[in-house]
């Protein structure tokens, strides 16, 4: 692996740093030329940033969720066992989002989403 400022072998250990949002993977020596980046989560967030996505649009939990969820489930004829293992979820996480007892994040919300063809996360009510 070569030092991606000076191109010298990398020999030894290896830094990760940033400059102006960008992240590098360099030696010792260019090490002092950026700050240092220690996490992985980091990187991520520094490549995503520079990437110049756009941002998604503000979506909400639906109010009723958990009443939604449970009719298109029933009405695909699936267990909260089947959904759970559909979704890669235990079924008592399942069973507490039908309860309204557990809100889910939007990774969860998502996945449901998709299993049962429906929305969860809508874009807020204009008051």
């Amino acid at each position: 692996m070569q030092c991606e400022i000076c191109g010298s072998s990398l020999t030894g250990r290896m830094f990760t740093i940033q400059i102006e949002g960008a992240t590098f993977r360099v030696c010792s020596s260019c090490a002092k030329l950026g700050s240092p980046v220690r996490n992985k989560k980091a990187v991520k967030m520094a490549v995503k940033k520079s990437s110049g996505y756009l941002e998604e649009p503000l979506l909400e939990l639906r109010k009723d969720y958990n009443k939604v969820m449970r009719q298109e489930r029933e009405k695909l004829g699936l267990s909260q066992e089947q959904l759970g293992r559909k979704i890669n979820e235990k079924p008592s996480v399942i069973k507490l989002l039908e309860s309204g007892k557990l809100k889910p994040n939007d990774l969860l919300a998502k996945k449901v989403e998709y299993a049962l063809k429906i929305k969860l996360l809508v874009p807020p009510e204009s008051e």
